[in-house]
This record gives structure tokens, C-alpha cells and sequence, in this order.
């Protein structure tokens, strides 16, 4: 190649390639990530000798020893709840010993199974997903297939190397043909574009080959380099205006190229990595849980200790969602993105954009789920220790029988229903029908007092009654019973005067009338 690049254009075409050098990496690293997170077993396959032996040892060692303390500590509890009379308590608090018990023993017994049982679920749920929205199957049909044997036609790729193969055509391959020849839609990109790109890189099998033979290396080059020479030289013929972005005579655009690969690889690895990366710790919660179970069971065998076993199956479900959640969006972003950069009309910057924007939109709506062990960012800091609710509940215990004769230690409070009479009422919010009388409260020791329908400010509604021996007390020495009494209607004098008539006088000889002056009415309070 360096013989068919022009000397003054080396420059340009070598920050060019560094561009692509970086936007490659950064897909390269997407691409691992994401089939490692949709295949767990090629990433955790490792684990499954620690799960198995760590799990064993920690029941054996742990909760086989120290957890006979906690059952007899259980059963302290439940004899001591017996006399409390507190039947409901102390069957949940076997119930979930028992419970305890037979989960942490079935983990024991099979660690590494329970994890891949949870694995091989989530794979089976993302698989169907990513058949439904991801890249589809690239089959050859029978009767077209080249091959002696049909099968090798049927493409096998998972749904995660497809989702790859998809990625780096859209990323890399596209931006390459646009900077190599200036665009991705001619029909000389369609014809000698992959040929150009099999002229430049190595294949597996050639990679594997020169691997083992490293004699074979220097061989496998030149015809790599006589290949290449022999494209050019057809698109020389056949289109000069791409043969010149193919010499290195345009390098700003194979500059611009490579910086539009670049950046949109940085873009699309932002969300794609993320969702990666959080697939795979959501595996690996499956491992931990398994392995830690013992531990907590330990503890947890008593139900108001039972916090750490209730958090840790907290994470579990949480990591089951976010896998499926996270899975399922990273399909979806990826359906996205290979729409975006398939479509010519778009140019180069804008699709960027989009990209961009699509990742943030996804961010967005997925943020209530970037929490691995938390379902909808639930905050487990507000959670009472286990401590304070073993105490809490020995002191609810103490009080059983306690607060039947005690109505002080009574927890509800009874409301009484408190009535505010309002006795002075102001003239302008007194009532027009003289008839009407406002509410009166209960008869107390107290004189009663209501509004009056003349306007008079308060009158008193009832007057102390004078004994038979004319003192205060009754001859029995009994306190004097209230007597109410009641005032008549009556009409009465307004508060306002009214108005004097008015009148007008009028003047034949003058053909004026005169109108009487008005006097403004006064309120009584503004007098």
C-alpha cells in the first residue's frame, strides 16, 4: 500500500489509521464484553469449582456448628412468646426457621446447579428477545448454497456474535469504505469493498495458520499486497474519483472519516458497556448469593435477625430484573443504532448524534434500574438492623397483659371531636332573619352564651337557680341545678337608619330640576 499512497499524502492517511486504530478498540472492547455478558459460562465458567467447594465448606464449618446455637436460641423464643398468649408470632417465627433451614441446605447440597439454573433461564428469556430484535439469521437456502453439505450454510452464530458482526459493519466497516473511497453506497464500495478489506486484514484461519507455521507469515503478505494492487488497479479503470480517495489524495475526508468512526464508537460504547458490564455483575450476585447463604442462615434462622437474608434475596431478585432489563435494552439500542448508520441519507454528523441521543434516552429511562441489588432504587439504609428488631419486638412482648388494666401504657390515643363556638360575632357577619338562632352548645356549669337575634353582642343563656332554703345549695346540701331560659323574638331598630327620602324639585320658569343632596349611610361601627 505504501507504494500506491502518494508521498505528500502519508501524513493524513496516517493520522487517518490511528483514528480507526482507536474506534476499532473501543468496538473491540463492546464486542467482548457483550458476549461474555450474554454467554455467562464463557466468562464465569471458572467460578464454578470456588462456588462449589466454598459453599460445602461454609455449611459444613458454619452453619452445620453454629447454627444448632441459633435453633436452640429459636426455641428459647418461641416458649418464652407461649406464655405471652402470642400464637401468630410464634408460628411465623418457626415457619420461618424451617424455611431458613430447607434453603440453605438445598444450596448446599447442589451450589453450582442452583447458579446455572438461574443462568441458563436468563439466557433462554434474553435469547428470545434478541431473536426477536436483534440481528437476524444470515441463512443461505438449499438450493442456492455452494457447499457440498446444506448444514454449512445454515448460520449458527449466537445472537450475541451476530449482534458483533453487526456492530463492527456499522461502526468501522461503513466509516472505512467512506474514507478509502468516499463513499459507502457506490457501487465500487458494493463490489471490491470486501475484497479491499480482505486485501488489508487478516483472516482467522490465516491468523491460526502463520500461528502455527511461522514460515508461511512472509508468503501470506505479499499475496495479500499483490492483491490489493490488483483491486486498485480495477478501480483505477472503472471509477478515478474513488481511485483518488484510494492514493491518499483526500485525506481530510479519510480524517474526517476516521473522527466520525471514532467518535460514534465512543458514543455507542458508552451505554453499550455499561449495559455489559452490568449483565455480568448480575451473574456474578448469582455466585455470591449461593456462597454466602450459609452464612446468613446462620444468623438469620431467627426471624428478627433474618435482615441480612432478606437484603441478600433483595439482590438476588434485583440482579434476575436488571439482567432482563438491561439484556433487553442493549438489544434494543443496538436495533437502533444499525438503523441509524445503515441509512445514507443521514449524514455522518447527525448520525452521531442520534447515536448519542438514543444512548442517552436509554440511560434515562433504565436509570430507576442501575442499582445491581436494589429493585427500583429502593434505599436499604432506611431498614431497621436486625438488632433493633429483635429489641422492638421483646419490648411489643413485655407489654402483652400489661396494658389490659393499664390504660395509661393503651398505644391509641382516642380523639375526642372538639367544637369551636365563635360567641362574639362582629355586626357586618350577623344573620338578616331575626328568627334564626345560632348552635348551642351542651348545657355545662358554665352560663351558656349564643347571639341574639336583635344584634346585641352575647346574652346570657342561663342563670344559676337559687335553692328552696334561698342559699346556693339545696336543703340536702346539693349544688343548684342550671335553669335555661329562652328570649322571645322581637323586632327591633336597624344599626343603619335609613336613608332620608330623597326628592327633586322642578322649575318650569328656569326648564331645570334640582335633586336634593344625598347623606351617605354610616355603619354603626364606623361612626
Amino acid at each position: 500500500m505504501s507504494t500506491l499512497v502518494a508521498p505528500e499524502f502519508k501524513f493524513e492517511t496516517t493520522v487517518a489509521n490511528g483514528e480507526f486504530m482507536v474506534a476499532t478498540a473501543i468496538i473491540g472492547a463492546s464486542n467482548a464484553l457483550r458476549e461474555r455478558a450474554w454467554d455467562p459460562d464463557t466468562m464465569w465458567g471458572w467460578a464454578d469449582p470456588l462456588v462449589d467447594q466454598a459453599t460445602r465448606a461454609v455449611y459444613e464449618k458454619v452453619f452445620s456448628v453454629f447454627g444448632i446455637v441459633t435453633l436452640c436460641i429459636v426455641g428459647i423464643y418461641l416458649l418464652w412468646r407461649s406464655q405471652q398468649s402470642d400464637m401468630s408470632n410464634a408460628m411465623t417465627t418457626a415457619g420461618w426457621a424451617l424455611l431458613v433451614m430447607v434453603g440453605v441446605t438445598a444450596l448446599a447440597a447442589w451450589p453450582v446447579k442452583s447458579a446455572n439454573i438461574a443462568d441458563s433461564t436468563l439466557i433462554t428469556s434474553l435469547g428470545v428477545v434478541h431473536n426477536a430484535i436483534g440481528p437476524a439469521k444470515d441463512d443461505i437456502p438449499p438450493d442456492k448454497c455452494a457447499m457440498p453439505n446444506p448444514d454449512a450454510c445454515v448460520d449458527k452464530r449466537p445472537p450475541a456474535v451476530r449482534s458483533s458482526d453487526t456492530v463492527t459493519e456499522a461502526m468501522l466497516y461503513r466509516n472505512w469504505l467512506r474514507g478509502v473511497l468516499g463513499s459507502a453506497e457506490s457501487e465500487t464500495a458494493k463490489k471490491y469493498g470486501e475484497a479491499l478489506y480482505d486485501a488489508r486484514a487478516l483472516r482467522w484461519e490465516e491468523s491460526e495458520k502463520i500461528r502455527e507455521n511461522p514460515a508461511t507469515r512472509d508468503a501470506t503478505i505479499e499475496a495479500k499486497k499483490r492483491q490489493w494492487m490488483k483491486i486498485a488497479e480495477q478501480i483505477k479503470t472503472e471509477n478515478p474519483e474513488a481511485y483518488e480517495y484510494l492514493q491518499g489524495k483526500k485525506g481530510m475526508e479519510r480524517i474526517g472519516a476516521g473522527f466520525i468512526a471514532m467518535l460514534a464508537a465512543t458514543l455507542f460504547a458508552l451505554f453499550d458497556i455499561t449495559a455489559a458490564i452490568l449483565v455480568l455483575l448480575g451473574f456474578l450476585i448469582f455466585r455470591w448469593a449461593v456462597i454466602a447463604a450459609p452464612i446468613l442462615g446462620t444468623v438469620g434462622l431467627l426471624r428478627p435477625a433474618g435482615e441480612g437474608l432478606r437484603r441478600l434475596a433483595n439482590a438476588v431478585v434485583a440482579a434476575v430484573f436488571n439482567i432482563a432489563i438491561f439484556g433487553t435494552g442493549a438489544a434494543i439500542y443496538l436495533f437502533a443504532v444499525d438503523l441509524i448508520m445503515s441509512t445514507a441519507t443521514l449524514p455522518g454528523w447527525l448520525q452521531v448524534v442520534l447515536v448519542f441521543l438514543c444512548g442517552v434516552v436509554g440511560w434515562m429511562l433504565l436509570r430507576p434500574y442501575r442499582r445491581i441489588t436494589q429493585l427500583g432504587g429502593k434505599n436499604n439504609a432506611a431498614a431497621d438492623s436486625w438488632s433493633r428488631r429483635i429489641f422492638r419486638d421483646l419490648r411489643e412482648a413485655s407489654r402483652i397483659g400489661a396494658d389490659e388494666n393499664d390504660d395509661r401504657g393503651s398505644r391509641s390515643i382516642k380523639q375526642r371531636d372538639v367544637t369551636v363556638e365563635q360567641i362574639n360575632v362582629r355586626p357586618e357577619a350577623r344573620l338578616e332573619d331575626p328568627v334564626h338562632a345560632s348552635p348551642r352548645a351542651e348545657t355545662t356549669d358554665a352560663p351558656q352564651v349564643r347571639s341574639r337575634p336583635d344584634g346585641a353582642e352575647h346574652v346570657t343563656d342561663a342563670e344559676p337557680a337559687v335553692g328552696a332554703g334561698g342559699g346556693s345549695g339545696g336543703a340536702g346540701g346539693g349544688s343548684s341545678t342550671p335553669r335555661r331560659t329562652r328570649q322571645p323574638a322581637q323586632w327591633t331598630e336597624p344599626d343603619v337608619a335609613d336613608a332620608p327620602s330623597s326628592y327633586a324639585i322642578y322649575r318650569p320658569d328656569t326648564g331645570q330640576t334640582t335633586t336634593a343632596p344625598q347623606t351617605p349611610r354610616v355603619r354603626a361601627e364606623a361612626r
